[in-house]
């Protein structure tokens, strides 16, 4: 405007071109002069700015019209940003369901999988789902593990079962069968079958002491005192030891030390680890010792030590169900693992270890009863 000749032709002119009002006011804020100030806009702009004429200071106010905004379209506008905000946050609430549901299908999955014999694997560890789910996995592997366990015990049993059964039917047959066999043979074909049949009850009685130490029955414990328990191994084993030849001693430092046991179980322990000492002596002076001792935890240490061949593999594989030191032996090998599971029971622990009689001793623990 300032740069113009004609100012007032000019504003004129733009006020037609343009569809505006102006105004313009003196310093004084007095109206000088007015375009087009007869329509007045009720949606419109406005814009003021001080101009300089001849010395003089002039206001000038522009508005101009904004065509096409009325409440009906504001009203519309607004339900339209509502409805961007609603749908974006129900599409953000169904993906974190998506997010959030995925683990659990998954892990569902896995469960239906299982069923129909397939094994899971672990998945990488976002969040406690993931994390229950490879505990899932974790628990199927165990099953998986002790399931086939289960079957190999079962396997070589039956295996076992079978070489003295054969034995036992064969000699069965040429008793009944044969008409030249004389009284003498036939004793001694007798015989074979007694003992051989004395094997299959040894194998059914091991097998049995395994299943029942496996079912997770209630416990019938008892208070013992280990004076009771010494006084047991002597009578018990004694006499039938010095028939076979070996030097049997129980040594004890704790007799008056009481322990919580289920005794038939706990007996059972002895019986087992005897036995085992007894079928690996390979020295002509036999020994086998007991010791008990007391700890200053009030910790009660067993150990049954023997002065046979020892172990020269792995004492970590003593307690397998299948495992056994002697090749030539004919049945599986459950009473040191019958051990460990009657020990574990009764929350204590057990080892095997050579020791300084160049034989073989398992040491086992129990906690002693005390009063509350």
């Amino acid at each position: 405007i300032e740069q113009k000749e004609n100012k007032e032709a000019y504003l004129e002119d733009l006020v037609k071109k343009e569809k505006l009002c102006i105004s313009v006011y003196d310093k004084n804020n007095n109206l000088i002069k007015s375009y087009n100030a007869d329509n007045k806009f009720r949606n419109r702009i406005n814009i003021s700015r001080m101009i300089n004429h001849n010395g003089e200071s002039y206001l000038i106010n522009i508005s101009k019209r904004i065509r096409g905004l009325n409440f009906n379209n504001a009203l519309n506008f607004l339900a339209f940003e509502i409805f961007n905000v609603l749908f974006l946050a129900i599409l953000g609430i169904f993906i974190s369901n998506i997010k959030l549901l995925e683990p659990i299908t998954s892990l569902s999955r896995d469960f239906n999988n299982y069923k129909l014999g397939i094994i899971p694997k672990k998945k990488a560890i976002h969040g406690e789902i993931d994390s229950l789910q490879n505990d899932f996995v974790d628990l199927v592997n165990d099953l998986e593990m002790e399931h086939q366990n289960q079957n190999r015990i079962i396997a070589s049993i039956s295996h076992d079962i079978k070489t003295p059964l054969t034995s036992i039917l064969g000699y069965s047959e040429r008793i009944i069968t044969s008409e030249t066999l004389t009284e003498e043979t036939k004793k001694k074909y007798a015989k074979t079958i007694y003992n051989k049949a004395l094997t299959l009850k040894e194998i059914v009685e091991e097998f049995d002491d395994y299943l029942s130490c496996n079912i997770k029955d209630e416990k019938k414990t008892e208070k013992i005192s280990i004076k009771y328990i010494v006084e047991y191994l002597k009578q018990y084993y004694k006499e039938d030891l010095s028939e076979k030849g070996i030097e049997f001693k129980v040594k004890c430092n704790c007799p008056s030390s009481i322990i919580e046991v289920d005794l038939a179980k706990f007996k059972r322990i002895f019986s087992n680890v005897i036995t085992n000492s007894i079928r690996h002596f390979d020295k002509e002076k036999k020994l086998l010792n007991i010791y008990i001792n007391q700890q200053k935890d009030g910790t009660i240490v067993f150990e049954i030590a023997d002065n046979g061949c020892g172990c020269n593999e792995d004492l970590n594989k003593i307690f397998d169900p299948l495992y056994t030191t002697d090749k030539s032996r004919k049945i599986s090998g459950l009473g040191l693992s019958i051990c460990k599971e009657i020990i574990e029971s009764h929350d204590g622990t057990i080892k095997a270890v050579n020791n300084k009689m160049d034989g073989f001793s398992i040491i086992f623990t129990i906690k002693e009863y005390r009063e509350d």
